[in-house]
C-alpha cells in the first residue's frame, strides 16, 4: 500500500462511519448574526408540497476520467510553483491531471513551470526530465495587459478540453495528501449530478501536516451573506462558519478560491469576458449564473475540506499594473453597467452590450427564483437578509435544459413512492410546505451555548478575525480568516452506538491489512470457526 493512499483509505471509511450519524451541524453567521441548526439529509427535499418528489439527477463518474486544474495568476511564480507541485505530488492519481495556466508577468519575474520544475527536481532526483511537465500548460500574458480577475478567468476556461472533472483554485493554494479521491468522493456523496463545491478556502495556520497529512479544523467555511460593494454592487460580505460539517451543504453563492463539478458547467456556462476589472459583483455573478443554468452549489464538508490558501503576502497585484488611469475607469464603469444591465439595476452612462445572448443567464431556472433562494435583496446594504439556514433543492421550471445535459435518458419525474417514503421519514419538517417559513431551528442568542443535544453538534460560536485583501490577476483573496480557537478548547463529536461499533469493525479490518503475515494470518484463524478451519 503506498503510504500516501492510507490517508485516503481512512478518511472514506471514516466517511462511511459519518454516514450512519446524523448529519445536522451548526451554523455561526459572519457579522454575529445569529446560529442557525442545519440539517442536509433534507436539502435535496424540495419545500414545496407538490414538489417534494423531486430530485436532482444523480451523480455519474465513468471509469476512466481527466481533471483539468485551472489557475489564473499575476506575478506570482514561485508560489504558483508550489501549487502545482504540491497537487501533484499529494494526489493519489496525478497522472489524470491536467493543468491550464494563465500567467500573467513581466519577462523578468520567477515563471510558474520553472518553479515547479525545481521543487520536482529536489523531490524526485532520479528523473532527468521534470516529472508531470508535459500535464502541464501555461499560456503567458504580459502583465500590463492584465485586467482583473474576469478576463484572466475567460482566457483560463478555453484551455479545458475534454477532462471529466474541473478544478479551479488560486495560484496560491495548498493541497493534503489523497485530497484527489477524497473531493471526488465528497462531490459523489452529494450524488446530484449539477453539484459544484465551492466555498473560501481556510487560511494554512496549522492544519497541513510536515508530511503532508490533512489537520482540519472543526470550523468549516460557507458562503450565505453578501453586502453592497464600494461599486454599488452585491458581494460576499465573508464566510460564515460551520461546526461539525459531516456532510457537504447547500449553498446559494460561489468563491473563485475553490470551484470543483463537472467540466460540463464550465462549458454551458461560460465566463463573460466583457467585464474588465469587475470586482466586486463577479461572484454573486457566476453563482446567479451556475443556480439558473441548474446547478448547484455547495460547500465542502470537514471531510472534504483538502486544500487550503496561501494568505500571506503576495510579490505584486494587477491593480498596481501600469494601465491607463482614464481607460481603466471607462472599462470598469462599462462593466458594472453591464452587471447592472443583467441583473435590472437602474444605470446611468455607459455599457458594453457585447455579446449578452452568449452571457446571459440561464432558463433551467429565473433570476427571480434565484434571488427567493438566495434570499437576496438588490437594494439598501443588501445585508438585512441571508441564506445561512437550511437551503432546500429548487427543481428546474425548464427540466429540458437540464435532462440535455445529463442525457442517458434522465428525466426529472416523480421518485418511486418507495424511495419519496424513506426521504420523507428522515425530514419530517420539509412536508411543512411553507416557503415563506426556512426549515431549520434557530438558535437563540442566550441559550446554552455549550449544550448538545441527541445527534446534533455543539453551538459554540468561533470568533475570526476577518480581514480582506485585492486579490492577484486571478486570484480570489477576498477574506482572511484567521482562526482563533474558543476558550473552552476543540469541542468533541459525539458518535452513535453504531457508529462505533462500525468503526470498530473497520479499525480491526485495518489492522489486518496492515499487520505482517503471522500476526494477520493469527487474526483470521481466530475469526474462523473450529469446523471451517484447514490446513491450508
Amino acid at each position: 500500500m503506498k503510504s500516501s493512499s492510507l490517508p485516503v483509505r481512512l478518511a472514506l471509511l471514516f466517511g462511511a462511519v459519518f454516514a450512519l450519524e446524523d448529519v445536522k451541524s451548526t451554523i455561526a453567521v459572519f457579522g454575529n448574526l445569529g446560529n442557525y441548526k442545519l440539517d442536509p439529509s433534507v436539502q435535496h427535499i424540495p419545500v414545496d408540497p407538490n414538489d417534494q418528489r423531486l430530485r436532482p439527477p444523480p451523480a455519474m463518474i465513468p471509469a476512466t476520467f481527466l481533471i483539468h486544474i485551472g489557475s489564473s495568476v499575476f506575478r506570482d511564480g514561485v508560489r504558483c510553483g508550489k501549487t502545482i507541485f504540491t497537487a501533484l505530488k499529494r494526489a493519489v492519481k496525478p497522472d489524470r491531471f491536467r493543468f491550464g495556466i494563465v500567467e500573467q508577468l513581466l519577462d523578468t519575474d520567477p515563471k510558474c513551470l520553472d518553479e515547479y520544475c525545481k521543487l520536482a527536481a529536489i523531490e524526485w532526483p532520479q528523473d532527468t526530465e521534470c516529472r508531470y511537465k508535459n500535464f502541464i500548460q501555461v499560456n503567458p500574458r504580459p502583465a500590463a495587459e492584465a485586467s482583473g480577475c474576469t478576463t484572466a478567468r475567460h482566457l483560463q476556461q478555453q484551455m479545458i478540453q475534454d477532462e471529466e472533472f474541473c478544478l479551479q483554485v488560486d495560484g496560491h493554494s495548498i493541497f493534503t495528501n489523497g485530497w484527489d479521491e477524497i473531493m471526488l468522493n465528497e462531490w459523489k456523496r452529494i450524488d446530484n449530478e449539477m453539484a459544484i463545491l465551492s466555498v473560501y478556502p481556510h487560511d494554512l495556520h496549522d492544519f497541513v501536516k510536515e508530511n503532508g497529512d490533512n489537520n482540519a479544523p472543526d470550523w468549516i467555511p460557507h458562503l450565505c451573506t453578501i453586502v453592497k460593494g464600494g461599486n454599488g454592487l452585491a458581494r460576499i460580505g465573508s464566510a460564515s462558519i460551520i461546526h461539525g460539517s459531516k456532510f457537504p451543504q447547500l449553498s446559494a453563492l460561489w468563491g473563485g478560491g475553490l470551484s470543483f463539478g463537472k467540466c460540463h458547467a464550465e462549458r454551458n456556462v461560460p465566463i463573460d469576458s466583457h467585464t474588465p476589472w469587475l470586482w466586486d459583483g463577479e461572484e454573486f455573478v457566476r453563482a446567479a449564473n451556475f443556480w439558473t443554468h441548474g446547478y448547484d452549489i455547495y460547500s465542502p464538508s470537514r471531510l472534504g475540506t483538502v486544500m487550503y490558501h496561501n494568505y500571506s503576502a503576495k510579490p505584486a497585484n494587477f491593480w498596481k499594473s501600469s494601465v491607463d488611469p482614464a481607460v481603466k475607469a471607462l472599462n470598469t464603469e462599462r462593466s458594472h453597467n453591464r452587471v447592472r444591465l443583467q441583473l435590472g439595476i437602474d444605470f446611468k452612462g455607459q455599457v458594453d452590450a457585447s455579446e449578452l445572448d452568449k452571457y446571459q443567464f440561464g432558463s433551467a431556472r429565473s433570476l427571480h427564483e434565484f434571488f427567493q433562494f438566495a434570499k437576496v435583496r438588490l437594494d439598501g446594504f443588501m445585508n438585512e437578509t441571508n441564506s445561512c439556514q437550511q437551503l432546500h433543492w429548487v427543481p428546474y421550471s425548464n427540466a429540458t435544459v437540464v435532462e440535455a445535459i445529463v442525457a442517458n435518458g434522465w428525466k426529472m419525474k416523480t421518485l418511486d413512492p418507495a424511495v419519496y417514503d424513506h426521504d420523507i421519514a428522515k425530514a419530517p419538517q420539509a412536508q411543512q410546505g411553507n416557503r415563506q417559513k426556512a426549515a431549520v431551528d434557530e438558535v437563540a442568542p442566550s441559550q446554552d451555548m455549550t449544550e448538545t443535544g441527541a445527534g446534533e453538534a455543539e453551538v459554540v460560536v468561533t470568533p475570526l478575525d476577518v480581514g480582506t485583501e485585492r486579490n492577484d490577476g486571478g486570484g480570489n483573496d477576498r477574506p482572511i480568516m484567521r482562526h482563533v480557537q474558543p476558550e473552552s478548547g476543540r469541542p468533541v463529536e459525539t458518535f452513535g452506538f453504531m457508529a462505533w461499533g462500525f468503526l470498530a469493525v473497520v479499525l480491526a479490518v485495518l489492522f489486518v491489512m496492515l499487520s505482517n503475515d503471522r500476526i494477520s494470518h493469527a487474526i483470521r484463524q481466530n475469526f474462523v470457526s473450529p469446523q471451517h478451519r484447514s490446513r491450508d
